[in-house]
């Protein structure tokens, strides 16, 4: 891995590599463990994000599932053939167990990635060693790298949950060139998220301590999942069971086997139910946050999780 583009950002000078360690020159301190530089505690509000990613730590893989899903998505989240991307430097945000880390470094990027949970750990196992990448534990709102560095910065599946949309966008700005790509997506409102019981499993399970969090969600989707299963081919009964149901059913968008199917659902069950932050923007309210910085030019597009938004600097 390559440490020697860290920085700190209280005293803007470089971190000098230890061997358990980084240190600046006035003695700030990060620990190395495992092989990752943590600049923040695991117990944080994404604690729950780090248990998941290793219980699920290969399930979203194209390279397990055998089916390009995440090459599909982050091929249109870019917004540019994947084969382009060969020997850019892209910042990960928000890496989870790395499924988009195995297609970057597939198309030939060199990556920096990284997350604010445990869950660098399952990265570090799906896709280490490499050599174009760098991987490291670290908040979206305080990136330790240097200015204008990446050429993208990518953050899917994460602003939302972060405690400051804006400040985190403000950070994957700083580090990237003038003239460089920001890609990200953003939960998108919609009145459904408050005529259905999803919010109200939410409200009382993000309260629990993890490991109960998913033994709950767990049960429920070995509940609820044979019900949709049992329903898959009737639209009219899937839409009512959106309604009371606080599963994920991904039947018709994936082609996945039941079994796949089955895992997906405790992936995003336990995912959707255990965010300690939750934040959904209106079309106007994603445009209105992007017009606060001074980008030559962005597009928001309606899909992945809601809205995607490219940015060039």
């Amino acid at each position: 891995m390559n440490f020697k583009h860290f920085f700190s950002n209280e005293s803007n000078l470089p971190y000098k590599e230890f061997k358990e360690s980084l240190i600046t020159e006035k003695n700030e301190k990060i620990p190395i463990i495992n092989g990752i530089p943590r600049f923040v505690n695991s117990e944080n509000y994404a604690a729950a994000f780090g248990l998941q990613w290793e219980i699920f730590s290969q399930t979203q893989f194209d390279s397990f599932t055998q089916n390009p899903i995440s090459e599909n998505r982050l091929e249109i989240a870019l917004g540019q053939p994947l084969k382009t991307i060969k020997g850019l430097k892209i910042l990960e945000a928000g890496s989870g167990a790395g499924r988009f880390t195995e297609v970057l470094l597939k198309y030939g990027a060199e990556v920096y990635s990284f997350d604010i949970s445990n869950a660098v750990e399952a990265n570090y196992k799906n896709n280490m060693p490499h050599q174009n990448l760098t991987l490291f534990q670290g908040d979206v709102m305080n990136i330790h790298l240097q200015d204008e560095f990446f050429d993208i910065s990518l953050c899917l599946g994460t602003l939302q949950h972060t405690p400051d949309s804006v400040e985190s966008i403000r950070e994957l700005t700083r580090v990237l060139k003038k003239s460089g790509k920001l890609v990200i997506d953003h939960y998108k409102f919609h009145p459904g998220n408050y005529l259905s019981l999803y919010l109200f499993y939410w409200f009382f399970i993000k309260r629990l301590k993890p490991q109960n969090q998913l033994k709950v969600t767990d049960f429920l989707t070995k509940i609820f999942f044979p019900v949709h299963w049992y329903f898959k081919d009737n639209s009219l009964l899937q839409f009512l069971l959106r309604r009371i149901s606080p599963i994920a059913f991904y039947y018709g968008m994936f082609d996945l086997t039941k079994q796949q199917h089955y895992e997906f659902s405790r992936l995003d069950t336990h995912d959707k139910n255990t965010d300690h932050y939750k934040r959904h923007l209106t079309e106007r309210g994603l445009n209105k946050l992007m017009a606060r910085f001074n980008f030559q030019q962005y597009e928001i597009n309606h899909r992945g999780n809601g809205l995607e938004c490219i940015a060039i600097k």
